[in-house]
């Protein structure tokens, strides 16, 4: 029989915190594909380009997490949203796709998880850029 570590208290933290940035970020997304849907105020660009600030902060701190200090995180989302951008030319598409596999990578998934985090936070900035446009 192997046994497994108990998990640690900044481990079981960590797990905490990620759970709440993926779904905190996919309330954010989710806000800005429905509210115009919905008769309902939209969030202020200055309130997503806050949100998107925080999604990378916490996009490099899990490439830290993950040993991976020096990792540009914000350039690599960038690259991943340019990648994704081409097979879903909606940023609200863009967004989902990665959130749902920076989601299911987890904590695990390290710096690539990361990198998936910050190409929502750059599919934010862009959605943020058109504020006033219906984006469904």
């Amino acid at each position: 029989m192997t046994t497994l570590p108990s998990p640690t208290a900044l481990d079981f933290h960590n797990q905490q915190t990620f759970e709440t940035c993926i779904a905190l970020t996919l309330q954010i997304v989710a806000t800005l594909e429905f509210a115009p849907v919905l008769g309902r105020d939209r969030p202020t660009r200055e309130t997503v380009l806050a949100f998107a600030e925080q999604a990378e902060r916490h996009a490099q701190a899990l490439a830290v997490l993950a040993g991976f200090p020096n990792t540009d995180v914000p350039a690599a989302g960038q690259h991943w949203y340019a990648h994704l951008s081409t097979q879903r030319d909606d940023p609200v598409q863009v967004a989902y796709h990665a959130l749902h596999a920076a989601a299911y990578l987890g904590l695990d998934g390290g710096a690539t998880t990361g990198t998936l985090l910050a190409a929502v936070a750059h599919a934010l900035r862009v959605l943020a850029q058109r504020e006033g446009t219906l984006t469904n």
